[in-house]
């Protein structure tokens, strides 16, 4: 077993959360499951706080009100733990924008702001998710940068997408679906991590405003259709 950059080795190994008799009707590999989930959410309160690099095992242990024996059933080191708290907040934030489109009238600018709504509602909900989406995920190591790489051309594609979907005749035009995805969602990351940066001081509804309207920008140019093919 590695043993963590955090500097607190790993306690002998324990068969006792994971065989043995049913406690208060839960089986053990429910119970396992159910301690990997407390020092997950305990591991987003410390990492929003302190940051992934002055984060330790013993600190999410004592948030998650654990032993270090427990955080070594499910990880193997805190990097594993950040890709695992990395991948609980990206499956929300996809959520989180499936549902707002899924509502939202089949309009190609209602569905741009309701998306990038949701993202910043997402964030200005609980700041620390930024702190670990957009921040800290481009600083713990190659692994987790291949993670994020993935995280965002998933929301990408979700974009590029909706903007087939309603402009099919793009490539006609010089342009490349997946690029301008790539570019509007890169765009509203750099927006929200500054936003994040002033502790979220700018009202939503203007950081919306003016994130709304790169996506507008594109959408009025799909419509002209007067670009040609390089």
């Amino acid at each position: 077993m590695a043993v963590s950059r955090t500097r607190v080795n790993p306690e002998a190994p324990s068969n006792s959360g994971t065989t043995g008799r049913r406690y208060a009707g839960v089986d053990p590999v429910e119970r396992q499951r159910q301690r990997k989930a407390r020092l997950i959410d305990a591991a987003l309160a410390v990492f929003g706080e302190k940051g992934f690099h002055q984060s330790t095992v013993r600190d999410v242990c004592k948030e998650a009100k654990l032993t270090s024996r427990y955080f070594y059933e499910s990880f193997d080191s805190m990097e594993a733990l950040f890709r695992s708290v990395y991948g609980a907040i990206s499956r929300q934030l996809m959520q989180a924008t499936i549902v707002a489109l899924a509502q939202c009238p089949p309009d190609p600018e209602k569905l741009s702001e309701a998306a990038i709504r949701a993202f910043l509602e997402f964030i200005q909900e609980d700041p620390r998710r930024a702190r670990v989406g957009l921040i800290d995920a481009l600083n713990v190591g190659e692994g987790m940068n291949s993670l994020a790489n993935k995280a965002s051309q998933d929301y990408a594609q979700l974009v590029g997408a909706f903007v087939l979907q309603f402009f099919p005749n793009l490539a006609e035009l010089g342009l490349n679906p997946t690029i301008v995805a790539d570019g509007l969602v890169g765009s509203s990351n750099r927006i929200a991590t500054q936003w994040v940066a002033e502790k979220c001081k700018t009202p939503l509804d203007e950081v919306l405003h003016n994130s709304v309207a790169i996506f507008k920008a594109c959408i009025e140019l799909a419509r002209r259709g007067h670009i040609a093919p390089p």
